[in-house]
């Protein structure tokens, strides 16, 4: 069973493309990180 799903997500910044079409599907029970350099908007 899923916890968490996101599906067809796409993002542009800048006119260049970042995501195009991604599925996101996490599982219950599952430990997700999230990682990047610090004033990257990780928490926004």
């Amino acid at each position: 069973m899923s916890f968490y799903s996101a599906k067809s997500i796409s993002f542009s910044y800048s006119n260049k493309p970042i995501l195009n079409n991604v599925t996101l599907d996490i599982k219950e029970g599952s430990i997700v990180s999230l990682l990047g350099p610090n004033g990257t908007g990780k928490s926004t």
